[in-house]
């Protein structure tokens, strides 16, 4: 697969630009200062990558403009934003991996959520699949004192070791009806290797959550639950895995806030899926005109809010971050893609699909106020958070830091330490999920025009 084209011209820029604001030193002499010379955290750089599979700039600043978004609000106001270009195909392990690479599926090797089997068959991606190290994996390797921490990240699963920890999401993107397993992963019983350390799983476990089990007066939020008997099978379908997609968010939210209090980390990465999910299944609910026939106008009235109220949910949970940020932190928020109508005549159950035009927001320490980028693309994630925290920059990253969000020194000059490349992964074991993807399963990801 190629990179999108304006991906490959903005990896061509003029010598002149880099060395205007770049200024590169060589990390071949002495290794940075050991762990015990550095500061203490409260007083080091950190940094916060907040995942929302999908969020897109056409339904985020209407709501904004609404006062429904008040966190993204308080952000792009106060820091830099902008669209982020994603890749085809849309898919999004490949697009997650390679935010947390900073290379494209050909090189990390991650380029579908299903791989087929040399015997036929199909089984789902793991981390293990990956050819090249994510941040998890060179956080901490230069400077031992830096540690990362993970939750939920797509094909992070089986969890590996890193300097701080990590809580995969298991089958992070499927959802079997017959086994109960969620469409966008949870916490899964009696799975090896969900997190690293393997103990800190016990420590998490009680903060699982399943649909039975969400508070009514969460769901309340999204549609009246009283109704839902009036909704036809397709509607009742939509319904029923957005509750699992929902349970999990609610998980990872429940999970992230409490490693981020209790475990400080340099780096905290948290991915939510649910966005992704409301708007493949309720586009239709909720803007019918953009569908080229009636959805059933009694289905719209009871489900025309599911999608501004995911968002008002992940504007929440931005906020209880928010919260919880000192002055020595940056936030990095970002969606794989953006969202548009689409109209599959043989699949009901979907409305919305994937559309390039994501979106960006850095805000924080380190980062200009009030500014809007332009031609940000999902490999100059990666190096923009290297950057942004210190770390070593490979130069065989195609991606590029992100200088017109940051606070440039009196100098006008980025300094950053670069390395020819970064260490290889050592050699694994591949690993395999309990069962094999079955029929049914492959029918959930056509059905959301993941595979055809």
């Amino acid at each position: 697969m190629s990179l999108p084209r304006r991906s490959r011209h903005r990896c061509l820029l003029p010598l002149l630009v880099l060395f205007l604001l770049i200024t590169p030193v060589s990390c071949a002499g002495p290794e940075k200062s050991p762990a015990a010379q550095l500061p203490p955290l409260a007083d080091r750089s950190k940094l916060i990558l907040f995942g929302v599979d999908g969020a897109d700039w056409t339904v985020i600043r209407p709501l904004m403009d609404a006062g429904l978004l008040p966190n993204f609000k308080k952000v792009v106001e106060g820091g830099s934003s902008g669209t982020l270009l994603s890749m085809e195909p849309t898919l999004s392990p490949a697009l997650w991996t390679t935010v947390a690479t900073g290379l494209p599926p050909e090189l990390h090797g991650i380029a579908d959520f299903i791989v087929s089997l040399p015997g036929g068959g199909y089984k789902p991606v793991t981390s293990d699949m990956r050819r090249v190290p994510a941040f998890w994996n060179l956080i901490g390797q230069t400077d031992g004192g830096r540690e990362v921490g993970v939750v939920a990240w797509l094909a992070s699963w089986p969890a590996e070791p890193v300097h701080g920890y990590v809580v995969t999401s298991y089958l992070p993107y499927l959802y079997n009806w017959s086994t109960g397993r969620p469409l966008k992963g949870t916490v899964v019983e009696g799975i090896p290797r969900q997190t690293y350390p393997e103990a800190l799983l016990a420590e998490i476990e009680p903060l699982k959550i399943k649909p039975e089990a969400i508070p009514p007066e969460l769901v309340g939020r999204f549609y009246d639950a009283s109704k839902l008997a009036e909704l036809g099978k397709d509607a009742s379908e939509c319904v029923e895995g957005f509750l699992w997609s929902l349970a999990s968010d609610e998980t990872y939210r429940r999970i992230g806030l409490k490693l981020f209090q209790q475990r400080p980390v340099d780096l905290f990465a948290i991915y939510f899926g649910g966005v992704d999910v409301v708007s493949h299944r309720f586009w239709k609910f909720t803007w019918p005109s953009a569908m080229p026939y009636n959805a059933s106008p009694r289905e719209t009235e009871i489900l025309k809010g599911v999608i501004p109220a995911y968002y008002a949910y992940m504007d929440e949970i931005l906020g209880e971050f928010l919260a919880k940020m000192d002055a020595r932190t940056t936030l990095v928020i970002l969606s794989d893609h953006g969202f548009k109508p689409v109209f599959f005549p043989n699949k009901p159950t979907t409305s919305g699909h994937h559309r390039l035009e994501g979106a960006l927001v850095l805000y924080g320490r380190g980062i200009e106020k009030g500014r809007t980028l332009e031609g940000a693309t999902l490999l100059d994630v990666f190096p923009t958070v290297f950057a942004l925290l210190g770390e070593p920059l490979s130069r065989q990253l195609p991606g590029r830091v992100l200088a017109q969000a940051l606070q440039l020194p009196t100098s006008g000059r980025l300094h950053l330490d670069y390395v020819d490349a970064y260490p290889p992964l050592p050699s694994r074991t591949p690993s395999s999920p309990s069962e094999e993807i079955d029929a049914n399963v492959l029918e959930r990801l056509k059905s959301l025009g993941y595979i055809r």
